[in-house]
């Protein structure tokens, strides 16, 4: 009797699993009935474009008060040093190894920069310099300046800061950079009162 009641059973669940199955195909068939038409795709059809990247490149790379310095700089140097300008920080100084919070003392250096590193022949940094414009009399940027003087103090590379002007005496560059300069030779030394101006329509990086 017991043989009979399982095999009862048996046969329900497998009428019930067949009936599911072939509830399954005739939905899909519905769904998809014989003989419908493929999907049209017009001849010039092509794939959605992408929006374009909203870049556009700057016809200067520097200010009028940036591309005064540089060729004041280009002329008091001599071929054996370098200019760089816009140099990153953490290009110049490094979180020692060892140091507790390495990834924090990284971050707090890793997007800031200064405006010109003069280097040797080697291109090892000599001094870094700054131009100061009116942004840095406020006091966020008063303190951003002073973090960056001793970070570079900690890494015994001296920082010159120079107001930022639209042009500027030779000698006045010429004093600030002496202790960090070789002499020139004297046919080399341009007059006390040359200066450089941008040329005519020149205009700063928008």
């Amino acid at each position: 009797m017991e043989a009979l009641v399982a095999l009862g059973i048996l046969i329900f669940l497998f009428a019930a699993i067949a009936g599911g199955i072939a509830g399954l195909v005739q939905r899909f068939a519905r769904s998809k009935p014989n003989g419908s038409p493929p999907p049209i795709i017009a001849p010039d059809w092509q794939p959605p474009k992408a929006d374009p990247l909203p870049y556009s490149a700057k016809k200067y790379f520097f200010s009028i008060a940036e591309r005064s310095f540089y060729e004041v700089l280009k002329r008091l140097i001599s071929e054996d040093h370098t200019v760089f300008a816009k140099v990153r920080l953490a290009d110049l100084v490094y979180v020692s190894k060892g140091s507790s919070s390495r990834q924090s003392h990284f971050n707090r250096i890793n997007r800031k920069h200064v405006d010109f590193v003069l280097c040797n022949r080697d291109l090892a940094p000599l001094v870094a310099i700054e131009l100061d414009d009116s942004s840095h009399d406020d006091e966020e940027r008063e303190a951003r300046d002073e973090f960056v003087d001793q970070v570079l103090a900690s890494a015994a590379l001296p920082i010159v800061h120079i107001r930022a002007k639209r042009a500027y005496a030779l000698d006045d560059i010429r004093a600030a950079l002496h202790p960090f300069l070789p002499a020139k030779p004297p046919a080399d030394v341009p007059h006390p009162d040359d200066r450089y101006m941008p040329p005519k329509g020149w205009r700063p990086a928008v």
